[in-house]
């Protein structure tokens, strides 16, 4: 497919002609099955493109952090906080 408005165009028309209770055949059954990998691939890439631009705020220091970064760090304190103190469960 040359790009998603087409992928979903065909997706749409498999749908009808199977919600018209007409069966699939097998080539369409994988067509459609290869379609849906297509769209959820542009979808997450959408999603992740998104939350790339996302940025946290420190309501404090107003300093922004994106959000791989600030959970590195969380990660990092974290593993501080059990070097510090072994005897806690």
């Amino acid at each position: 497919m040359s790009n998603i408005n087409d992928t979903l165009k065909r997706i749409n028309e498999l749908a009808a002609k199977k919600k018209s209770g007409q069966q699939l055949t097998p080539e369409e059954l994988a067509e459609k099955k290869e379609l849906y990998e297509i769209y959820l691939a542009f979808i997450r890439g959408q999603i992740t493109d998104t939350l790339d631009r996302v940025e946290f705020v420190d309501p404090e220091t107003g300093e922004r952090t994106a959000p791989k970064r600030a959970l590195e760090d969380l990660a990092k304190e974290a593993d501080q906080d059990i070097k510090e103190h072994k005897d806690i469960h």
